[in-house]
């Protein structure tokens, strides 16, 4: 009898970020926040800081290169000001009122997650 090979929790989430970031390459063109090519989906409240908004979409910023080297180079008060002004209050009230919620990692979902986003 043949042990199934278990892939660890790491592993599922960096297959899931993954699917996410092949998903969002094959359906945005062009970045948020000064219209070149899109090329990164950038989390507004980094994955290290909320594993809650980890896979949610409303907390991926569209971006290219050049604006994802300014959201992690001294530039961030400028750019959260810009994306709040491009996405709206509403937007960063649910960001805020979202942030701080806990959340473990479920096996489960993670494989959910890789499944929506590696299936178009």
């Amino acid at each position: 009898m043949k042990k199934k090979k278990v892939i660890s929790i790491g592993k599922l989430k960096a297959k899931a970020d993954r699917a996410m970031q092949d998903f969002f390459r094959r359906i945005k063109t062009h970045c948020e926040m000064c219209g070149e090519q899109y090329q990164v989906a950038h989390h507004y409240i980094f994955k290290s800081q909320s594993n809650y908004l980890r896979y949610e979409e409303k907390n991926l910023i569209y971006i290219c290169q050049k604006c994802h080297y300014k959201f992690h180079n001294n530039y961030t008060q400028t750019m959260v000001a810009k994306v709040i002004k491009i996405r709206g209050q509403e937007w960063a009230d649910w960001i805020e009122d979202h942030r701080r919620l806990l959340k473990s990692d479920n096996r489960k979902e993670l494989l959910e997650i890789i499944k929506k986003y590696e299936k178009v």
